[in-house]
């Protein structure tokens, strides 16, 4: 299935209709113009399904879905094209309906094409299905100049390049190898509505007979193959001084947003130098222009392709001219980022703590500082943010962290290692008290999350700090059960639970201490003290059924020999 979204249905016919060719108006052999006003025949298959319908109607060919979140798609069978010029009059009949319509090109097969879509909201994308794995090339990006109903669509592929023209503007461009020739056709998709551009859900709805979702009227086509007429195309299409550094700024957010970040960055260096090169043509004083938006995203696109100096002038250059402005805040933010990544701990420490105000409730602010306090050995204040990074998670809401310790971008958190993190600025600081403490809180989140790797890297200093500390020590139980070491298990558990009889007044006992305890017995043979011990983590636990299953089947085994 190709990268449109929604479910679809895919349209596709192989009838061919003879004799249709020679009565085509053709310049060359290598250019074919069909203009629907003035023929009655199509090369495009036309025919009626229960899901869409092509045929000739009033000077086009008209390509109906019945269905939403359906996509259907006619073609002209027995011609191949490579290297091409493609254009195309469309129009989309209003209704209330979510659609786009485009051209379908270098068809293989069902499974294998180029896909340019223009929707009726005012955005384009361009996809690439290989042996029916899809791949956007372009997302939805938004175009301009769109009446909701018009497109003049022209596509040049020339080799692994393809370049796409809306309405007489340049839209966008990129290079794929997915397809090098095949057939040509004509599409048109039903969505069903949501509020995101990119999404559409849910299952295909049918009109009554004879009804439909959505029309689009292809009004001409043509394809081009001579070889000059493609090069020139090309050459005009690629040239900055025909491509409007608006169009490259909306393309290059796009890839931005895709993770395309070296597409990206192009894009916007070749915006920016088309508007320098207008600003220099009419003014005498010749001036760079960037927007605070844009100095924005070329930073956060330099930061991911690693660029972290150039990711610097731009965020310098965006907080010297409009710090006070919302993109100027958020600037702060990257700031630290960018000099984390530099390893510039002193400036980074003064940079924070300028702007602490703005910067406080950000979760990578006090997780950043916490490590440029410790790389300058400032034990004690890196501790300190640790701890509020670590509170700040565990608050979720505050920190813009979802239940899964997920933030807005996507990256995870892990609550554990923050928590590890403050142990040993504790310990180094020489509070070795309140880092044991943070050490059981870390161990205990890892031994929830069975994250054996980083529970193992803190066993050494939670072992060395915790030896009169049953806690301790019942977490050196449970991980060592779970590397099978079953013996070392026994005698941490014995030791915790001797450090616990101590403790007055004595804290509660741990149901699944007794349990893994229990279980040490057992697979050792001695049935006997499994059994008491299971006995006193089903007493501990009465409504966990895991325990009474386990030594109900300890008892069973035991009663059969």
């Amino acid at each position: 299935m190709f990268a449109i979204p929604g479910r679809f249905l895919y349209a596709l016919s192989n009838k061919i209709r003879s004799g249709f060719f020679s009565s085509l108006r053709q310049e060359t052999e290598n250019r074919l113009i069909v203009n629907f006003s003035k023929t009655q025949k199509s090369p495009f298959i036309t025919e009626s399904t229960s899901s869409y319908d092509a045929c000739l109607s009033n000077g086009s060919l008209m390509l109906g879905v019945k269905k939403t979140n359906c996509i259907a798609w006619v073609e002209i069978p027995n011609l191949e094209y490579s290297d091409q010029v493609i254009e195309a009059k469309i129009r989309i009949e209003k209704s209330s309906a979510y659609v786009s319509t485009g051209i379908i090109f270098r068809i293989i097969d069902q499974d294998s094409y180029y896909l340019a879509l223009v929707s009726s909201k005012g955005y384009f994308r361009l996809d690439a299905v290989k042996n029916g794995s899809p791949k956007a090339l372009i997302a939805w990006t938004e175009i301009s100049d769109f009446n909701g109903t018009d497109i003049r669509l022209k596509i040049i592929t020339y080799g692994t390049y393809i370049i796409l023209i809306i309405n007489g503007k340049w839209a966008g461009e990129t290079s794929d190898d997915s397809a090098v020739s095949g057939r040509l056709g004509f599409a048109l998709a039903s969505y069903e509505e949501t509020d995101n551009e990119n999404e559409t859900h849910g299952e295909s709805m049918e009109t009554g007979s004879g009804e439909y979702i959505c029309k689009s009227h292809l009004d001409y086509f043509s394809a081009d193959t001579r070889i000059k007429t493609v090069e020139e195309e090309y050459k005009k299409w690629t040239c900055d001084s025909n491509i409007n550094a608006a169009s490259r700024l909306r393309l290059a957010e796009t890839f931005a947003v895709m993770g395309k970040n070296s597409k990206a960055l192009d894009q916007l260096k070749r915006a920016w130098k088309r508007r320098d090169e207008a600003i220099g043509g009419v003014s005498i004083s010749y001036s760079e222009v960037r927007t605070r938006k844009e100095l924005l995203l070329a930073a956060r696109i330099s930061f991911g392709l690693g660029q972290y100096e150039e990711a610097e002038k731009y965020i310098d250059s965006l907080l010297e001219q409009w710090e006070k402005y919302p993109e100027g805040k958020l600037a702060y933010t990257e700031k630290i980022k960018i000099l984390n990544e530099l390893n510039k701990f002193a400036e980074l420490k003064e940079f924070a703590l300028k702007y602490s105000s703005f910067l406080e409730k950000d979760l990578s602010y006090h997780t950043i500082l916490a490590r440029a306090y410790w790389e300058l050995k400032e034990y004690k204040k890196s501790a300190g943010s640790w701890e509020n990074a670590f509170r700040m998670l565990n608050e979720k809401n505050d920190a813009g962290i979802d239940a899964n310790g997920i933030d807005t971008n996507g990256i995870v958190f892990n609550p554990g290692v923050y928590a590890a993190n403050a142990a040993n600025a504790l310990d180094m600081s020489g509070n070795k008290e309140k880092a044991l403490s943070f050490f059981i809180e870390a161990g205990k989140i890892f031994l929830n999350q069975d994250n054996k790797k980083e529970l193992e890297a803190i066993m050494p200093k939670l072992s060395a700090l915790g030896k009169k500390n049953w806690q301790a020590r019942a977490l050196a139980g449970k991980w060592a059960f779970s590397m099978d070491d079953y013996n070392l298990s026994a005698a941490e558990f014995d030791a915790a639970e001797k450090l616990r009889r101590a403790v007055l007044p004595q804290p509660e006992a741990d149901p699944a201490l007794f349990y893994l305890w229990g279980l040490t017995f057992y697979l050792k043979g001695n049935i006997k003290q499994a059994v008491r011990l299971l006995k006193r983590a089903v007493k501990l636990a009465p409504d966990y059924d895991l325990f009474k299953a386990k030594l109900k089947q300890i008892l069973l085994i035991n009663d059969s020999k």
